[in-house]
């Protein structure tokens, strides 16, 4: 295990250095961790990406209709093709579902931080930044 995370800590450098030292520390190595920080702008164009990618997976979502496969054959073997094949497509679709509500949530999330820090309402800085706000359900993230 420590080998590993070691390895991971020399490919992200300076991320996990101060992480790396308390790997073997009371607690299973909770200690120290990486700071970050955003300018205003680098939070607004995040939020606009975070709304754009959305939109991307709402726009796909728009194309994607329950199908109908029917085998080439009558016997088993086609039928649970066609089921499989209509399966997958399912998940298809429920992904692009979730992407959707994870990408508003995170955008969500940005502007939300950037009205923090400008000290105004999260609504007004959605229009500003022209980003929808309508589902309140869309709270993905992490």
């Amino acid at each position: 295990m420590t080998s590993a995370f070691q390895s991971i800590g020399n490919s992200l450098g300076d991320i996990v250095a101060s992480r790396a030292g308390s790997i073997n520390a009371p607690g299973g190595g909770t200690g120290g961790g990486g700071q970050f920080a955003f300018e205003p702008d680098e939070v607004k164009a995040l939020a606009q990406a975070w709304a754009e990618l959305a939109q991307s997976y709402q726009k796909s979502q728009a194309y994607v209709r329950r199908i109908e496969v029917e085998g080439p054959g009558d016997e088993p073997a086609s039928s649970q093709q066609a089921m499989a094949a209509m399966d997958s497509w399912a998940a298809y679709a429920d992904s692009l579902s979730q992407k959707l509500q994870y990408s508003r949530g995170q955008a969500q999330k940005f502007t939300g931080a950037l009205a923090d820090y400008l000290g105004t309402d999260q609504e007004s800085v959605a229009k500003m930044l022209g980003i929808e706000t309508s589902d309140p359900a869309a709270q993905g993230g992490i």
